[in-house]
């Protein structure tokens, strides 16, 4: 997962409108599929070719054209010039780096977003998408095999919901409400991930606490990157009005609504993660002072019987008791009592441990 994208040295010094892949080159053999359906009739076409694509579109119904495969650039530039797209739209859909963003341009509306889903390791995946709408026609292209979208072909193959009996615009609103559902399954994972990181850390905190910690805010802030700006496109897509029809357009603003409450549990998770640092920071604090709590007492205690062993380590010839009997035991014993006392009075007073009573003996 990389936050800074520094793949961008083929596009220098082209001019503009020049299809250039930038990202990860894949190595399945990239296709195209054909759905095509209206409210009676559904019929997929898988693996077509850019060369019979456009004998097959249909002015009755809708047509999605999905291209599985950016990094295959002469495909994607065959399929974009059957809906005849401007150069730069050609340059934008190869380019994986792309912002989030919308724009309308020669007669239909492009849209550049962030898939994001968690793949069977639970590894986040991030996948560029770029979708269209021209006339009845919607045109997605992808980076990889594998999205979102498995039920929304399932209800069109089948002719079940709505979606059949509904034109392009609806289509595009489902596959967009897929993909910010799929920011809901990222987030709530990101959430038992942070409550996982904040239960083990009451028990004691530990570096490899302390890497999931930073690892889960690197993560966080790549979610913001592809995500927040996911609001400014819906916001204009609101705004210019002739992307959906009416009837489409209030379930836009419900998308519009999500986004807000994802882009909120994400300010909340990256505040919970700075959280867990400072709580790991203090905790590793805390056993740093106890154990120079536990250092200085054991100075306090032996430095009176270092004073008193150097007073009688001192070899004067007329020093008092050098020469009594009892003077060695008397001064061993006069150590120990020193260090015992200095012992009992920390213990009286709780700095060398917490005295606990139970509620039995306070009553």
């Amino acid at each position: 997962m990389k936050l800074f994208e520094r793949s961008r040295d083929a596009k220098l010094g082209l001019p503009p409108g020049t299809p250039v892949h930038v990202g990860a080159v894949h190595g399945f053999k990239p296709f195209c599929t054909l759905l095509r359906y209206n409210g009676s009739v559904t019929k997929e076409f898988q693996d077509i070719a850019p060369s019979q694509l456009a004998a097959e579109l249909r002015p009755d119904g809708v047509n999605w054209i999905n291209v599985e495969g950016v990094h295959d650039v002469k495909l994607a530039q065959e399929v974009s010039k059957i809906l005849d797209l401007h150069p730069l739209t050609q340059e934008d859909i190869v380019n994986t780096t792309l912002r989030p963003q919308f724009d309308t341009i020669g007669g239909y509306s492009f849209f550049a977003l962030q898939m994001l889903y968690c793949g069977p390791d639970g590894q986040l995946t991030v996948e560029h998408i770029s979708l269209i709408l021209k006339g009845n026609t919607v045109l997605t292209f992808q980076e990889t095999p594998g999205d979102v979208f498995n039920r929304i072909r399932e209800r069109i193959r089948t002719q079940s919901g709505p979606v059949c009996s509904k034109g392009p615009d609806y289509l595009l609103y489902l596959l967009l409400d897929s993909i910010v559902d799929g920011y809901y399954r990222v987030i709530d994972r990101l959430g038992e991930r942070i409550d996982d990181i904040e239960e083990q850390m009451q028990l004691g905190p530990n570096d490899e606490l302390l890497g999931q910690t930073f690892a889960l805010r690197r993560e966080i802030l790549l979610l913001r990157k592809n995500i927040f700006p996911v609001r400014d496109v819906l916001n204009k897509v609101q705004v210019a009005g002739h992307v959906f029809q009416e009837n489409t357009l209030i379930y836009v603003k419900d998308i519009s609504d999500h986004i807000l409450q994802v882009t909120d549990s994400l300010n909340l998770s990256m505040e919970m993660s700075n959280v867990l640092i400072d709580t790991y920071h203090s905790m590793q604090n805390q056993r740093l002072n106890a154990v120079m709590k536990t250092l200085t007492m054991i100075s306090t205690i032996f430095l009176p019987l270092n004073f008193i062993a150097g007073i009688y380590g001192m070899n004067f010839e007329h020093m008092p008791e050098t020469k009594w009997v009892y003077g060695y035991p008397m001064a061993i014993s006069a150590m120990a009592f020193v260090g015992l006392l200095m012992m009992a009075f920390f213990i009286h007073k709780g700095w060398l441990w917490e005295r606990r009573f139970s509620r039995e003996s306070e009553s």
